[in-house]
């Protein structure tokens, strides 16, 4: 467990542990990698070199009002990858990882990546006429509007319903408040700026231009992001394999951690030797 301090003066909290094939996780929305991957690190990092990190203002990294946008966060992944001296890595982002992922692709581009992995996400939050697959369900400007103005003015209230959709199953009333405790480490400030930049996106016609290997995990419970929309997303990314979790919701890897982990480390290795090609 370490820090490296990033150009403009923030501190990233990352933890680097194992030996094999690299595998970087990137967690979502108020997230943090301690708490998160708590049942994916160890078993991934018998056998590879596992990174973990805290994103900017989250977890145990640096707290900054400043670079609370996609670009921002793929930007410090880079930084990371680099300072590490990461290549051939296997990046696996879960719901606000997974925009992140794409971003450091399109903006940054795949020569240090062997393979992507994408945990339940939607390619755009919106509801828009012929899209199936919005946030929730159904979601529009006026809903992020409502659900910041919320945010501000009575997180926990905003807040624990979100997490209680996270998993197929209720949480005790006792595990969401862990739960919660741990996305107060991330600034409400920070919250907020990250849902105005990250949900007005669209990332769908980026999916046909990702070259890189993809493994898809998606919950056939999700409450986040309800419908087969991971099999739209398998139908548009040319390289890519679908693996559902029948038992989960938007947290597949710590729902169904045995069958996550076994998956991962098997599209790992079906990919590790591979001739990499990497985009011009």
């Amino acid at each position: 467990m370490a820090h490296i301090e990033t150009p403009d003066g923030v501190s990233l909290y990352y933890n680097e542990r194992g030996e094999g094939e690299t595998i970087v996780l990137v967690h979502g929305w108020t997230g943090d990698s301690e708490f998160w991957w708590q049942k994916n690190a160890d078993v991934l990092a018998m056998d590879h070199h596992l990174v973990t990190y805290d994103l900017r203002g989250h977890g145990l990294s640096g707290k900054t009002d400043d670079g609370h946008t996609l670009s921002g966060y793929a930007a410090d992944l880079e930084f990371l990858m680099e300072s590490l001296d990461l290549d051939d890595a296997t990046l696996v982002g879960w719901s606000m990882g997974v925009p992140i992922v794409m971003t450091y692709l399109d903006e940054i581009g795949d020569e240090r990546v062997r393979a992507i992995g994408l945990i339940d996400q939607t390619p755009k939050f919106y509801s828009d006429n012929g899209w199936e697959f919005p946030l929730m369900g159904e979601f529009s400007e006026e809903a992020l509007a409502g659900l910041v103005s919320g945010i501000e003015a009575n997180r926990s209230g905003a807040v624990k319903p979100i997490i209680q959709a996270f998993f197929a199953e209720l949480r005790s009333e006792e595990r969401l408040a862990e739960i919660y405790a741990r996305t107060m480490l991330t600034p409400t400030s920070v919250a907020t700026a990250m849902l105005n930049d990250m949900v007005p996106r669209d990332f769908r016609e980026f999916l046909p231009m990702i070259t890189v290997p993809t493994l898809l995990c998606y919950g056939e419970h999700s409450a986040v992001f309800p419908g087969p929309v991971g099999e739209w997303i398998h139908e548009q990314i040319p390289d890519s394999e679908l693996v559902t979790f029948a038992e989960s919701g938007h947290s597949p890897f710590w729902e169904e951690p045995e069958k996550f982990n076994e998956r991962l480390k098997a599209f790992v290795a079906s990919v590790a030797d591979r001739e990499l090609i990497t985009a011009d």
